[in-house]
């Protein structure tokens, strides 16, 4: 267990290591000097002390190199007990301005163009005196060794301190590392949160526990770098770092904390306009579900149509709403974000193209009527049952227990053939042809014709059965029988049955159908055998 401990704190080192030399590489004392600044001038810093600035040429020299001159000069000044240094205004040829004098001795200068905006050659010579006499008191201090004791006395406190946290936020990790374990344990199949079937609960708390991972490492963090900002304030040398460390870390957080307050009132408004949105999409959705249910009547919208029109106009509510909310979303007018909706914009506009056909397809094909769920259809080649009318396709359930996938943008180029829409009255007209030949009365044929109609259990007996003779050809006379059934589903069940009738009854009034056809009349009428045989069975399976 301890070897396992090991394995896994090293990681956790190894991260505070890096993320505080980011910040130190990150912070403004060991970060190089940006090259705009090169460009209005040159400072000079000494163990995190601003000196000056230097802005201005001298005959050839840049503010870069006079920079490096001055910086060479003032860390040459002699160790003494005191320092008096004096400003001396001055002029040497074409060039003003002054000498900063240290102990009566000329140390460096400073022209009037290196002086800011705002300020005169005096009040900036003030300045850099007040500068020089903090580094060369910081200077004085580090030479006294009880300085440099104290402060090794207070580094060693504060890494103790230090250690001490970590080893906290460490017992405190596995803490609730083995608390959300256990919560795992007895909560999964107990407690669920689910979601379009899929419990949450799990993934919740992996969740959980990865933020409140991330939230430990973040702290270890900022131990880390309050650390070493503390042990670089106890030394003179370094005191100017860690002060420029700690000015760095308030204004981030200064930054963050006037961030979110600025952002609070465009987040309330954010979550009003969603808010208001939401309430008339609940609003929306109770008027066309009662529509749906036929407990409310429109002469705009009927019950057909309801669903499809909520969802579009909740789809439009969703966008209206982000559209008014997106200037109100904190960092909207950043770069960054506009990088990204413009990328978004993109991915949408190429991948959209055909994902928008089958959308309009799916509206049209619903406003238009065509067909809606549970009605037995034929599209294309695929005859069946609708099962479900979606956004992208239509699924259709075919007699062979086959489901097939319509794409919406196929039906607006297909012929629909819709048995279910006009059979819910009087049900749904179906048909079969028989030839018979012209030595048979055609009366005898309607009443063959009808009778096994009327055998049939699946043909309704309102609207009658009727025969139509719809052709007269060379060798015999072509009848058609119409019926009707109740269920368009059952049209193969139907016609099957009406087939084995019709075959009996003509078989026995002896009868020969005529097809196929015959290229001449044999002797003897062709008839099929009885079967089962006469005595052992009804001639048609019920």
């Amino acid at each position: 267990m301890a070897t396992r401990s090991k394995r896994m704190a090293r990681p956790l080192w190894l991260w505070l290591i890096s993320s505080v030399f980011s910040f130190l590489i990150a912070s403004p004392v060991f970060s190089q000097t940006d090259p705009a600044l090169l460009q209005t001038g040159a400072e000079v810093n000494l163990w995190g002390v601003h000196i000056l600035t230097l802005r201005a040429d001298y005959n050839d020299v840049t503010p870069a190199q006079r920079a490096a001159i001055v910086e060479r000069q003032i860390q040459s000044i002699p160790l003494r007990g005191e320092y008096r240094i004096e400003r001396v205004t001055g002029t040497e040829g074409r060039y003003s301005g002054a000498w900063i004098r240290v102990n009566d001795a000329r140390v460096f200068g400073y022209l009037a163009g290196d002086v800011p905006d705002g300020m005169t050659l005096e009040s900036y010579g003030d300045d850099i005196i007040a500068n020089l006499q903090e580094w060369l008191a910081r200077r004085h201090a580090q030479q006294r060794p009880q300085v440099v004791l104290y402060g090794l006395l207070f580094s060693v406190l504060a890494t103790l301190v230090f250690a001490g946290g970590i080893a906290l936020l460490w017992r405190g990790r596995r803490h609730l590392l083995r608390k959300l374990d256990a919560l795992s344990a007895t909560t999964v199949g107990h407690k669920q949160v689910k979601l379009a079937g899929i419990d949450l609960m799990p993934f919740l708390i992996m969740l959980l526990s990865g933020l409140m991972r991330l939230m430990l490492l973040a702290l270890a963090g900022l131990l880390a770098y309050l650390w070493i900002t503390f042990v670089l304030r106890q030394f003179p040398y370094t005191r100017g770092v860690g002060e420029q460390l700690t000015a760095h870390i308030l204004a981030v957080v200064v930054n963050v904390g006037s961030g979110i307050l600025s952002a609070i009132p465009d987040l309330i408004m954010v979550v009003v306009i969603f808010w208001l949105a939401n309430i008339l999409v609940a609003v929306l959705k109770a008027i066309f579900l009662r529509i749906e249910q036929g407990r409310l009547r429109s002469y705009v919208f009927d019950a057909e149509t309801a669903k499809a029109t909520r969802r579009v106009i909740v789809l439009l509510v969703w966008i209206f709403a982000a559209i008014i909310a997106y200037p109100y979303i904190p960092g909207s007018d950043t770069e960054a974000f506009k990088g990204v909706s413009v990328f978004l914009g993109l991915m949408v506009s190429l991948g959209s193209a055909g994902i928008v056909s089958q959308v309009l397809g799916g509206l049209i094909v619903v406003y238009s009527r065509a067909f809606q769920p549970g009605d037995f259809v034929k599209i294309a080649e695929h005859e069946g049952t609708v099962s479900v009318v979606g956004v992208l396709s239509t699924k259709i359930k075919t007699l062979r227990n086959e489901e097939v996938s319509v794409p919406n943008a196929v039906l607006l180029g297909a012929s629909t053939l819709n048995y279910s829409k006009l059979s819910r009255g009087d049900g749904l007209i179906i048909s079969t042809a028989v030839t018979i030949g012209y030595d048979t009365p055609w009366r005898q044929v309607h009443e063959l014709l009808l009778n096994a109609a009327s055998r049939c259990e699946k043909v309704r007996k309102e609207p009658k059965p009727f025969v139509i003779q719809t052709a007269l050809n060379d060798w015999y006379v072509e009848y058609r029988l119409l019926v009707s059934i109740d269920v368009p589903a059952h049209k193969l069940l139907a016609l099957s049955e009406l087939h084995q009738l019709i075959q009996d009854e003509f078989a026995a009034a002896h009868v020969q159908i005529m097809s196929p056809h015959f290229v001449a009349q044999p002797d003897n009428t062709v008839l099929p055998p009885s079967w089962p045989p006469v005595g052992q069975g009804d001639t048609l399976p019920r």
